[in-house]
């Protein structure tokens, strides 16, 4: 035994497991390596609970506005009182089994970007839209980060007029969050030939005790969650309903709306909708003034006294750190790394910072300009 293991260069555990295998079978293919797959496998579906799954998931996406993922499939089965459950992976493996799955396309970065407040509202403009015979509109889209309610508002331009009143009417129905957070998008900056004036929108955050954050220029999914929302606006409101003019499509925005709070479930809050997740924070404090309301110049007038406006830029060898129609240049340090650019309004400085460490003050002098 030790001769022929030390010929074979192995163990006489290993001799011993092959002599074994041919004494116990003793056919021609008695050197062949036993199957490794379990005797016993539970990875069959039962094909009741299968095509129950199918059909719920048809009946979801045949239902305007709904959400039709496994969280939502899920919960009709609890709804509906059928027995028993299917865990959320079976129903994602019959999902995917029958091709009716789409993976979202992942931005992966390795640098660290920096998050600044816990309660945030992300807005976005989307458009233009156009109805048939009426002519192209716009959407102002808003999000509770940490709830994920709502708030939708078709406008017919870009008008700061209209982007203050929807958040205006969002504010006063679900409470003011600690920043807003938007893209670079003009009609939320204000003006390019006076970059300094700031628009209507940023004054009016500010006035309201909010901070301003504006993502990297480029980087769309740095707004994932409303981005995402966009999506469901546009396929279960948008595309779903023909509407006859602006006014009608305004009508029926409370009901999507309305639907979305209520029905769409979130694996983010624990499979809740947002209105279950906003019920158990703590009471918010809500908008009360009027100050969003439009004059005859389809303007609003809101004063620039005090707040902070963050702008998040990547810095790259250049060392340029691009602000609305302004450049500065900054330390050697901060080059490749994400930074935050701060504005005080008050302080009429800028000041840079990265990973929560001061490193550049840059003097900012503001316009006194009340409009």
């Amino acid at each position: 035994m030790s001769a022929i293991s030390k010929s074979l260069d192995k163990s006489r555990k290993w001799l011993h497991t092959w002599i074994n295998r041919y004494n116990n079978r003793k056919d021609e293919d008695w050197y062949k390596d036993f199957s490794k797959a379990p005797i016993k496998t539970n990875k069959k579906i039962d094909d009741e609970i299968e095509q129950q799954i199918l059909l719920i998931r048809q009946e979801l996406m045949n239902e305007k506005m709904s959400q039709i993922g496994a969280i939502s499939i899920q919960y009709e089965f609890e709804k509906r009182g059928i027995k028993p459950l299917p865990h959320i992976w079976t129903i994602n493996r019959v999902i995917n089994k029958h091709n009716l799955i789409n993976k979202p396309l992942v931005h992966r970065h390795s640098k660290v970007y920096p998050e600044l407040f816990l309660h945030v509202h992300q807005m976005d403009l989307v458009g233009p839209r156009y109805i048939k015979g009426d002519g192209s509109f716009y959407s102002v889209n808003i999000i509770d980060v940490t709830n994920r309610t709502c708030h939708v508002k078709a406008v017919r331009s870009k008008a700061s007029a209209g982007i203050v009143e929807a958040l205006a009417a969002f504010w006063k129905t679900h409470g003011l969050p600690d920043a807003l957070q938007m893209d670079n998008e003009l009609a939320f900056r204000g003006s390019n030939r006076y970059p300094r004036s700031f628009g209507a929108v940023i004054r009016f955050a500010l006035n309201q005790g909010v901070a301003v954050i504006f993502i990297p220029i480029g980087e769309p999914w740095r707004n994932g969650i409303i981005e995402k929302f966009n999506h469901n606006y546009q396929r279960h409101f948008l595309k779903a309903q023909v509407f006859e003019n602006l006014a009608e499509l305004n009508l029926r925005e409370q009901n999507f709306i309305d639907f979305h709070n209520q029905n769409h479930r979130y694996s983010s809050q624990n499979n809740k909708t947002p209105n279950e997740a906003k019920a158990l924070q703590l009471p918010a404090i809500f908008y009360t003034a009027s100050i969003h309301l439009p004059n005859i110049k389809s303007e609003v007038n809101i004063p620039l006294t005090k707040g902070d406006i963050y702008y998040i830029r990547y810095i790259r060898s250049d060392l340029k750190l691009n602000l609305p129609n302004e450049t500065f240049i900054v330390n050697e340090c901060l080059k490749y790394s994400y930074v935050v650019a701060q504005i005080s309004i008050d302080k009429h400085m800028l000041f840079v910072w990265q990973n929560h460490q001061l490193i550049q003050k840059i003097s900012y002098p503001i316009p006194a300009v009340n409009w």
